[in-house]
């Protein structure tokens, strides 16, 4: 009876063994597997604002200092990106990397004043956002070789990109007169020095078939601001119902591509440096008495680029 029940202990742990070795193992056996299928890796480093705003007021009297929207966005970032592959000989899908840095920000302001008097600072928006990048994307792939077999070569894709979106409304309804009220102002400033540095060498075919080599890099910036102001005043109308716009965007960052064999597969760059701004502004102003300093659009922007596409191909 003890030899059985031994027996059977022993079977019960002999089993429980065994199912633990799958599950620590098994892990293990598929990703070498992935690897003889090639090398993969994604990496990503991403930053997103967003902000929404809505102001409302409604007076039997006058209206002084309310309803304001401020909105302050910041992103700055130091990190990088970092990726060396080897291998992908044989049979193999080849090394493939994807490497990007992101920057978004997004500002929402809509504001509306209804006063039976006067009307003083009240109903504005004002926007400030700011991005600054000084992050890289580096790789560099060795192998890629077809020996017998047959291999999808060697891979790179590396972006760099800054958004900047922001949409003002403004109105004011005034029974008096109406000053410093009604206005959108926004300013949008995008700094880049990143770069995108990408090397590849291999993808050889021997007896074989190589995919070749294959690196595509971008570095992009998009700048975008809506402003619509209504102003309708029984009364004096003074510095009101403006928008005021100012972009600006510098990039001093480069990409830069080297590629040495290719196979069969040949070799393929794509670069790109792009840089894009838009404003929309709209204003009304309707005054029962003067009208000074309002309804004016005001549209400032500035682009900057002194970066670089290197390539090399041997």
């Amino acid at each position: 009876m003890n030899s059985r029940f031994s027996v059977n202990k022993a079977l019960i742990a002999s089993t429980v063994l065994a199912i633990s070795f799958i599950l620590l193992v098994g892990p293990t056996l598929l990703t070498m597997n992935v690897f003889a299928q090639g090398n993969k890796a994604n990496q990503g480093i991403g930053q997103s604002q967003s902000s929404t705003q809505l102001g409302v007021c409604v007076s039997g009297d006058g209206t002084l200092f309310s309803c304001n929207n401020l909105n302050a966005q910041s992103q700055t970032n130091s990190g990088n990106n970092a990726l060396a592959q080897s291998g992908g000989g044989g049979k193999s899908g080849g090394n493939q990397a994807n490497q990007a840095i992101g920057q978004s920000q997004s500002s929402n302001q809509n504001a509306l004043c209804v006063s039976g008097t006067g009307t003083f600072v009240s109903c504005n928006n004002l926007s400030a956002q700011s991005q600054t990048n000084t992050g890289n994307n580096a790789a560099a792939q060795q192998g890629g070789s077809g020996g017998k077999g047959k291999s999808g070569g060697n891979s790179i894709n590396q972006g760099i990109g800054q958004s900047q979106s922001s949409n003002q409304k403004s109105g004011v309804v005034s029974g008096g007169d109406t000053t410093a009220s009604g206005n959108n102002l926004n300013s949008q400033s995008q700094t880049n020095t990143g770069n995108n540095a990408a090397a590849q060498q291999g993808g050889s075919g021997g007896k074989g078939k190589s995919g070749g080599n294959s690196i595509n890099q971008g570095i992009g910036q998009s700048q975008s601001s809506n402003q619509k102001s209504g102003v309708v005043s029984g009364g004096d109308t003074t510095a009101s119902g403006n928008n005021v716009n100012d972009q600006s965007q510098t990039n001093t960052g480069n990409n830069a591509a080297a590629q040495q064999g290719s196979g069969k597969g040949g070799n393929s760059i794509n670069q790109g440096i792009g840089q894009s701004q838009s404003s929309n502004q709209k204003s009304g102003v309707v005054s029962g008495g003067d009208t000074t300093a309002s309804g004016n659009n005001v549209n400032d922007q500035s682009q900057t680029n002194t970066g670089n596409n290197a390539a090399a191909q041997q």
